[in-house]
């Protein structure tokens, strides 16, 4: 019988999600002009799901104080809604992002083994998304924008996010992958996937040394095309509207907020505090968003904008947890500060747009971050804690020069100077 390393995720766990959504995604290319048909947003949830069971069966949990905040905090949250009868759908529609705190906390110390065959998803899911877009803007003209799992607004995060994972992994075909990002967020006109592709070529340029002039002309013009273009669409559509929507949902949270006290702005309301009638009423025209309940009853849920949404819930201590703890966990699991910064950046932006770091398409590429990282590999051969650093190369143990550590790439291979100079 073959013993699994201790930290390893289950084989089984990886292919599910590596070939689940491929097939999941050439699924959605047949339906063009319209939404995959598959419910994406709660298969990815309930993987996320088996994912945390998997770790806590095995008892290896490596942050254990950050974990506990979170527990303490949603046992707040959830004894404010048991004392209610508010619908249990609705509280977890609003408070994904404490699951999501939970899963990227129990993936520190995990292990994924099957790194090379996340630079073929990536590659897969972008090609197909580029294939779907493209036959839509031909078959229906460019103001259609079904994703390929579901608004680009949120894939744009994802596919953004996975590409600045593998991007260490794949230096002869990242400059291409990067390119065909491009030409995916150019067709959806997405602004906030528009960000989201320039903060992942950011990374990539920062993160890449080149003495190829065409490749450095190259990195120049394309983030300022893909920006520009989603730009010029975005000025179309307002001059057809009245009002962006996104600065409609604001001015209702500033009238829902006008009377709050300072302990509002610092914990937020009561558990699942619905808005006034007069802004259910105006906003009825999301009225999918409203509670489950049928009562025309509507949460922070109908701002869309996850900023928006987590200071009405859970004030300013909520943004505290949000943005300190998936920084903490990324670094405690040995990505670097640059991929660090580059997923947050992504995840914040998108949390201005749309549901941010409340939604799986913006949390799966910090969990892939965090499982491949270098530390958690560190220990593969060695048996190694996670936690352990490793010495300087100068440094003496017994006697013995230590050598100089090689980084390793997401496929498994180990990355020499040579290749980090490439692209």
């Amino acid at each position: 019988m073959t013993l699994r390393p201790a930290g390893t995720l289950p084989s089984g766990l990886q292919r599910v999600l590596s070939g689940g959504l491929i097939l999941c995604a050439i699924i959605s290319v047949l339906f063009v002009g319209r939404f995959s048909p598959l419910p994406m947003t709660m298969l990815l949830d309930a993987w996320i799901i088996l994912f945390i069971g998997a770790v806590l069966l095995r008892g290896r949990i490596l942050t254990l104080l950050p974990l506990s905040l979170v527990a303490i905090y949603a046992y707040t949250r959830l004894m404010g809604v048991w004392a209610t009868d508010v619908p249990w759908d609705d509280f977890f529609q609003a408070y994904r992002w404490l699951l999501y705190l939970v899963a990227m906390g129990v993936a520190v110390g995990q292990r994924w083994t099957r790194r090379g065959a996340l630079t073929t998803l990536t590659w897969w899911l972008v090609s197909l998304a580029t294939v779907k877009a493209a036959l839509t803007w031909v078959l229906h003209g460019p103001g259609e924008r079904p994703g390929l799992f579901l608004e680009n607004n949120f894939e744009l995060a994802l596919f953004s996010g996975l590409t600045a994972v593998v991007h260490r992994g794949s230096p002869r075909s990242r400059l291409w992958l990067l390119l065909l990002l491009g030409v995916l967020t150019v067709l959806s006109g997405s602004r906030s996937g528009a960000v989201a592709y320039v903060l992942c070529f950011l990374y990539a340029m920062l993160s890449t040394q080149t003495r190829d002039v065409f490749l450095r002309m190259v990195a120049l013009a394309v983030p300022m095309v893909v920006a520009v273009i989603p730009l010029v669409i975005f000025q179309e559509r307002a001059a057809e509207s009245e009002v962006i929507d996104r600065v409609r949902f604001f001015d209702v949270f500033l009238r829902e907020t006008q009377d709050w006290e300072p302990v509002n702005w610092l914990v937020g309301t009561l558990p699942m505090t619905p808005m006034s009638p007069a802004t259910c009423e105006e906003l009825a025209y999301y009225e999918a968003l409203f509670s489950s309940a049928g009562d025309g009853t509507c949460y922070s849920v109908i701002l869309h904008a996850f900023a928006l949404r987590v200071v009405f819930d859970a004030g300013v201590l909520g943004v505290v947890l949000i943005l300190a703890l998936p920084w903490i966990f990324l670094r405690r699991a040995g990505v670097s500060a640059l991929l660090a910064a580059t997923l947050m950046a992504i995840a914040v932006t998108n949390s201005v747009s749309v549901s941010g770091f409340n939604n799986p398409y913006v949390v799966l590429p910090f969990l892939l971050a965090i499982l491949t990282s270098s530390r958690a590999h560190a220990g593969e051969h060695t048996g190694a804690s996670p936690w352990v650093s490793a010495p300087y190369p100068h440094s003496m143990t017994a006697g013995a020069h230590l050598p100089l550590p090689r980084a390793e790439c997401a496929d498994g291979a180990e990355e020499g100077p040579r290749r980090r100079r490439e692209w």
